[in-house]
């Protein structure tokens, strides 16, 4: 009997702390992305938004979401030191030369993940940055563009750093 009331209590126990697990887990705050990319409108390869580089503008938001206004070159930069990281929220549109967007689905986009350059670090020439990309098209758009590779990311990188740094 004295057996029975042990087991009882140690499984009262081990239900309560898998409740309280439980709860405490759903009461954790997950962060978000929320990022707004304006593509300009026909554009079609990768887009890149770089943080932390040097004399860039700070994020502009549009509620909580901050806004990345990619120019004709491929990409956003800005002096914000690092991303968001976490569920990723993130909305896509083109621009037209009106400001109308349009949103660009899902399947016309190939997310490529998060990376980062440093050099000269601790001197006054040091570059230091964080970035992200997507793949857009109009004219592909589906699995098969999904599932491919693209390595564009020199020449947009090219670009910001003799825009900012030369």
């Amino acid at each position: 009997m004295m057996a029975a009331i042990k087991r009882s209590a140690a499984t009262l126990k081990l239900l309560l702390l898998s409740v309280v697990m439980f709860v405490v887990s759903g009461c954790v705050q997950q962060s978000s992305t929320n990022d707004i990319y304006l593509i300009p409108e026909g554009y079609e390869g990768t887009v890149y938004a770089f943080y932390n580089v040097k004399n860039a503008p700070p994020l502009a938001y549009e509620g909580e979401y901050a806004l990345h206004i990619i120019n004709d070159k491929g990409y956003f930069a800005t002096s914000a030191p690092d991303m968001e990281y976490g569920l990723v929220t993130d909305k896509y549109y083109y621009v037209d030369k009106n400001g109308q967007r349009t949103e660009i689905p899902g399947s016309c986009l190939r997310i490529n993940g998060t990376g980062g350059y440093s050099t000269n670090i601790g001197t006054p020439d040091e570059i230091n940055v964080h970035y992200t990309g997507v793949e857009v098209t109009h004219s592909k758009c589906g699995p098969a563009f999904q599932d491919s590779e693209t390595d564009e990311q020199n020449e947009v990188f090219n670009h910001m750093l003799q825009d900012y740094y030369q």
